[in-house]
């Protein structure tokens, strides 16, 4: 039995030598994609949800669906983050303390697009991390251990937080993208 290893035409010498061959251009902007893609069925599906329905039968099926895209996003965003970041050419301590970067970003028009990526990607984090917790009782309950995380009225004041960090989200979103690319 023989096997045969094809090279990618895509991959950077660099990343070809550290063996990481699907870290391309290619892959992250498929993830990339998949991202987006899933954050549409996400933010579609969260704005059907704010519509007062008087189908209870149809308020779940969004609702799952809405689940589902979310933790599409989580599954997609995570590999698409570490492939965005190129194999350690970004400081891992700027993904945590962005903050680093306001000194210099009046004279560099990159690190204001980079700080833009970091508030993105912290909304998203706080997006998907509240949408857990708010989806935690029901998803509880439904596989038969009903629990809650949030004292009483909690729920509430969280859900309004998601919808905060939504608008934020879309706003660090519709900044960050290339100027050419929405012309």
């Amino acid at each position: 039995m023989r096997i045969t290893v094809t090279q990618n035409a895509n991959a950077s010498p660099d990343t070809e030598s550290s063996g990481l061959v699907w870290r391309t251009k290619e892959s992250s902007r498929h993830l990339l994609m998949a991202t987006v893609y899933s954050l549409g069925i996400v933010a579609a599906t969260g704005l059907v949800l704010a519509l007062p329905l008087k189908n209870e039968h149809l308020t779940l099926l969004v609702l799952a669906a809405h689940l589902t895209s979310g933790f599409l996003t989580l599954v997609f965003f995570v590999p698409f983050l570490f492939t965005h970041l190129k194999d350690g050419r970004e400081s891992f301590l700027n993904l945590f303390l962005p903050w680093r970067l306001l000194h210099r970003i009046y004279r560099n028009e990159t690190l204001y697009h980079r700080l833009l990526g970091y508030l993105l990607m912290w909304c998203l984090w706080l997006l998907l991390a509240s949408g857990l917790i708010i989806a935690a009782p029901a998803v509880a309950y439904l596989c038969g251990h009903p629990m809650t995380l949030l004292p009483y009225g909690g729920h509430t004041l969280l859900l309004w937080a998601h919808r905060g960090v939504t608008l934020l989200l879309l706003l660090f979103l519709i900044l960050h993208f290339p100027k050419k690319a929405l012309s």
